[in-house]
């Protein structure tokens, strides 16, 4: 048995994390003390480390919906986390309790998890991300990213747009009437020349929770006109990477 404690905000900043996740994971799969898996789009592989938090824990949570706000009834208290791995998945289980009350967990068949743990290898594998492929690098302020959340939603579009002319770059969006429309950020400097086109990225990496500004980068996939994009930064005491991939299309200008 693993037993860890949390204080309360300790605990709040492990439910922050949680709750970046809730609307775009049904599961989440804690593999010593770490996440690492898929959105259920598929568009986005989300990176976080908790073991600042948990230490090197591996919990299951299945329907995260639903364990998150049974965890959130423990908030503001001192938490005490005990996990039991037995020797079948049918005996293992986890609880949380506080002074007062505990709730017990029984571990999911992990086969039957929606998004599965994935290993360092499978994500180097996917995003071999090399300095010399670099297209840009920027830092987007919390400024920009809850611009880019709060306007994505009301446009009601899953993409932003980076465009490039020449050797800058803007990000914008627009809704799918093109009646309304929206510039975050222009003039980013880029590393190379890519012509006219442009490339549609996933909202969600940009859309999460975050207390510092985030570290922007987009790589060219050598081999076809595809980019690999990056985009790192913390929540409380964790890192968190979010890693996907967007076409890159020629285009003209509007």
């Amino acid at each position: 048995m693993t037993r860890i404690e949390l204080d309360a905000e300790e605990f709040n900043e492990f439910l922050r994390c949680l709750t970046n996740l809730k609307e775009i994971c049904n599961d989440v799969d804690i593999r010593e003390g770490k996440i690492r898996q898929r959105s259920n789009d598929l568009t986005s592989v989300f990176e976080m480390d908790l073991e600042s938090l948990i230490q090197t824990t591996s919990i299951p949570i299945t329907d995260l919906k639903k364990k998150l706000d049974l965890f959130k009834t423990f908030a503001g208290q001192t938490v005490i986390m005990e996990i039991t791995v037995a020797e079948t998945e049918a005996e293992s289980f986890y609880t949380i309790a506080d002074a007062i009350s505990m709730v017990k967990f029984n571990f999911p068949t992990m086969g039957f998890m929606d998004n599965k743990y994935m290993t360092q290898e499978e994500l180097d594998n996917i995003f071999d991300l090399d300095e010399e492929d670099l297209i840009l690098h920027d830092t987007l302020t919390t400024l920009i990213t809850d611009r880019i959340r709060i306007i994505s939603e009301n446009f009601n579009t899953a993409a932003v747009q980076v465009r490039f002319r020449d050797d800058l770059a803007s990000i914008r969006a627009a809704t799918q009437s093109k009646d309304q429309f929206a510039k975050f950020k222009t003039d980013i400097a880029t590393n190379m020349a890519l012509g006219d086109c442009s490339s549609n990225l996933s909202t969600i990496p940009f859309s999460i929770e975050h207390d510092e500004n985030v570290e922007f980068k987009m790589y060219k996939d050598p081999s076809q006109p595809v980019s690999l994009n990056k985009i790192s930064t913390t929540l409380g005491p964790v890192d968190i990477n979010i890693f996907s991939r967007s076409a890159i299309v020629n285009d003209s200008e509007d």
